[in-house]
């Protein structure tokens, strides 16, 4: 074989050598770097989908707080009704329960199951106080006083159950959507306004 075609086959093959062994490190790279963007790509979809769980959830437990102040409020203005008069009270009443457990649905669906369950105190312990003023005004139909003033420990009662499960229902529900949150209009109210009756 000739010394020119041997030298022009080994630099032919060194440089195909070469060639397939540039090609192959590039693919390695840019699989690599797919691989990598896919990666990426896949955090931020799941960071996007817990963030949108995470309003979903605080909008949920939002309308439930704004609903069971709701509620409170019907109760208070019961409370201090003077005379009571049914018709008016119990209408606003069921009204504002029926709204209430229809956010608490919401609240079910979007967990966490310890804020459903707070949830569901808050629920009961409502209810627990339409049927306690229901009791207190029926024992004293001919009364001109208000039930707040016929049995005031009850209401301070009804007042301080109010108070602990609207508290533990916003402290489940700032544990479940996470540090950074801003305190809830709806829980406030509920304690605070409560305390100057």
């Amino acid at each position: 074989m000739n010394d020119t075609v041997a030298v022009a086959l080994v630099t032919s093959l060194s440089t195909l050598t070469a060639a397939a062994l540039a090609g192959s490190v590039s693919a390695w790279t840019t699989s690599r770097q797919l691989r990598h963007q896919a990666l990426l790509a896949g955090e931020e979809r799941a960071e996007q989908r817990e963030n949108a769980n995470r309003e979903m959830r605080r909008e949920s437990y939002e309308r439930f707080l704004s609903q069971a102040d709701a509620a409170y409020r019907v109760l208070d203005s019961g409370w201090m009704a003077k005379p009571f008069t049914e018709s008016p009270h119990w209408e606003a009443g069921f009204a504002a329960r029926r709204a209430l457990d229809e956010t608490y649905i919401r609240v079910r669906l979007v967990g966490p199951e310890n804020v459903a369950e707070m949830g569901a105190a808050v629920v009961r312990g409502i209810g627990d106080e339409f049927r306690l003023h229901a009791r207190i005004v029926g024992s004293h139909p001919d009364t001109s006083d208000c039930a707040a003033d016929l049995d005031p420990s009850a209401r301070a009662h009804a007042l301080q159950a109010r108070y602990a499960t609207s508290g533990e229902f916003v402290a489940a529900a700032r544990g479940a959507l996470g540090a950074g949150l801003v305190q809830m209009p709806g829980a406030v109210n509920a304690g605070r306004s409560d305390s100057r009756r």
